[in-house]
């Protein structure tokens, strides 16, 4: 009798000590819960830390490209030559005006073409043939193309040409496109990534107006853009483009 009783109350002890299915069940329920929640608490902060660190890398280009673009700008101008003994001879062709997209490029529109992407602004600037009064100091004329472009993977490219002319051709010369096809390449480098438009339109209707460059990024599979406004005073006439290179 008394062996019964001990076996019974070690069975009575057994059951307290094991769990039932339904307790596990809703165990690993909870325990899934808790580790969704933890999971999702660690994707948020992974991604806002993504997310402001692009931010602040964005803006930084953007403050490069902006400043690149409104610097070149300024630095438009007609080929010339100061000839002896002062007389400046200017060439004021079309083709050495500042010529620029009209409107609003898209990236995802963008055509791959040689200067690194779509050209957007492409301008020139001249150094004069002559530096001086005096026949000793005569020397080739100098001319640099400046070309912005923006490439279909969102790139915004920066590109200068230097070209190499004698003086005594300035007058005469024309340039079907800019950059001409022989002009050395010097200089390319990338300002900007994950451009989605750029946007390019004159503060008035006046043949020498400022022009305004407005340069929109969006993080990569995100919500989140920054923006950047360039804006430069040519010192020759502007000229829109409607259609993507050939200009």
């Amino acid at each position: 009798m008394e062996k019964t009783i001990k076996k019974a109350e070690l069975n009575r002890t057994s059951q307290r000590r094991g769990f039932t299915l339904t307790e596990i069940l809703i165990a690993a329920g909870v325990l899934s819960l808790f580790m969704a929640a933890l999971f999702s608490l660690y994707s948020g902060g992974t991604r806002m830390s993504s997310q402001t660190m692009w931010t602040q890398n964005i803006i930084n280009q953007l403050k490069l490209a902006s400043r690149q673009i409104s610097t070149s700008i300024k630095k438009s101008s007609y080929p010339s030559s100061l000839t002896f003994p002062g007389n400046i001879v200017e060439n004021e062709k079309p083709d050495f005006a500042l010529h620029y997209f009209r409107g609003t490029m898209h990236a995802t529109e963008s055509a791959d073409l040689a200067a690194g992407g779509s050209k957007f602004l492409a301008l020139t600037e001249s150094t004069p043939a002559k530096t001086g009064y005096a026949a000793s100091d005569n020397t080739d004329a100098e001319l640099v193309y400046h070309i912005f472009s923006l490439t279909s993977e969102g790139q915004l490219n920066y590109s200068r040409f230097r070209e190499t002319v004698g003086g005594n051709d300035i007058q005469a010369l024309a340039r079907g496109t800019v950059p001409p096809p022989g002009a050395d390449g010097v200089y390319r480098t990338t300002l900007c990534r994950d451009v989605e438009t750029v946007f390019c339109e004159p503060s008035s209707t006046a043949p020498k107006s400022p022009l305004s460059v407005r340069i929109n990024c969006l993080i990569p599979r995100g919500n989140t853009m920054r923006s950047e406004t360039a804006i430069g005073n040519p010192n020759v006439a502007l000229i829109p483009h409607n259609t993507i290179g050939g200009w």
